[in-house]
């Protein structure tokens, strides 16, 4: 989890009932998905738990590119080859992680698979580091731009052989957000979902802020502000998570497009916005841009506020949480 709720001194890892306060936790998207919301008993509850963990599981079998026949797998087999029909979901995330490669000036990609191959990021247990030919051959294949949309068919294709989408940078906030749009339709107004992306709907079930916790990059059990917050996204990416150690040199999954190499200026970016998905991409994209282009692009969208915290642990912080980020040190 990169940030952490603060709720009344309890965090649940199970289904627990306290006063029409339900919390239900899944295994997906390779963590654990934590639900939390108020119902009318324990049936409704159980109905919503199962019809968001239902859509999960639909909509990860659609985005990742680890499962043999997804969408995204059948586009990327399917490289330089021919077009790919895709779900609307699919097709609406890619056309989404465009243009914000084309507002980040391609530093958020969605063409960054090969890359992430490269370096072992796809897969755990295979991390290395390239050398520069390597790298240099790699990057010929990363171009957003280059990738087809064709609303006609719902299809998409990818045209040189070798290239590969990599949605996770955006898929998951997209499916937490199609998780909270279950629960407003369940006519549920207080609820928290979480799956390292957090997505959170009013208040708590006290009639307080739901209260976020922002993680010390450098160590886990310590925080390093508190955020509240009402019907608002918020995710963090750090240089923390999916990395590895190298003849002491630590490298981590957050990759330049145009280096080919991990971002360095930064241990982690939080950004807090209205939809999940755009929080889940904007902390990529400012955190890869570094502390001077990445605070200015969230300092300048509208109803975006970002956390940047330097690998010396320096904070700094979007005009707009001026009077709501709570410091811890």
């Amino acid at each position: 989890m990169l940030v952490v709720l603060l709720f009344s001194g309890y965090f649940y890892t199970r289904t627990h009932h306290v006063v029409n306060t339900f919390t239900y936790s899944h295994i997906a998207m390779d963590t654990v998905l934590e639900i939390r919301f108020q119902a009318r008993g324990i049936r409704a509850a159980e109905k919503v738990r199962d019809d968001i963990f239902n859509e999960v599981e639909r909509l990860e079998k659609l985005f990742s590119r680890s499962i043999p026949g997804s969408d995204v797998t059948k586009v990327n087999n399917s490289a330089g080859q021919e077009p790919v029909p895709v779900s609307k979901e699919v097709f609406y995330v890619t056309e989404k992680a465009i243009q914000y490669a084309e507002l980040t000036g391609g530093t958020f990609d969605p063409t960054i698979a090969p890359l992430t191959d490269l370096w072992g990021f796809f897969s755990e247990y295979d991390y290395r580091v390239p050398d520069e030919q390597e790298i240099e051959r790699v990057l010929e294949l990363v171009d957003y731009s280059l990738i087809e949309l064709n609303e006609n068919d719902n299809s998409i294709y990818l045209p040189l052989e070798g290239m590969g989408l990599e949605l996770g940078g955006i898929a998951k906030g997209f499916i937490v957000d199609q998780s909270l749009e279950i629960l407003r339709k369940a006519e549920i107004n207080n609820a928290y979902v979480n799956a390292g992306d957090i997505g959170l709907l009013g208040y708590r079930p006290d009639g307080e802020p739901w209260r976020i916790g922002i993680r010390n990059p450098r160590d886990e059990g310590d925080m390093v502000a508190v955020l509240p917050l009402v019907d608002r996204s918020i995710d963090t990416s750090g240089d923390y998570e999916r990395a590895f150690e190298k003849d002491g040199i630590k490298y981590h999954h957050l990759l330049d497009p145009h280096t080919g190499k991990p971002a360095q200026e930064l241990a982690s970016v939080t950004v807090i916005a209205d939809k999940t998905l755009d929080a889940d991409v904007l902390s990529t994209a400012a955190f890869i841009l570094g502390i001077d282009a990445g605070f200015m692009l969230i300092e300048e969208l509208k109803n975006t506020e970002g956390v940047f915290i330097t690998p010396e642990l320096n904070v700094t912080y979007t005009s707009g949480l001026q009077d709501l980020i709570e410091l811890e040190r």
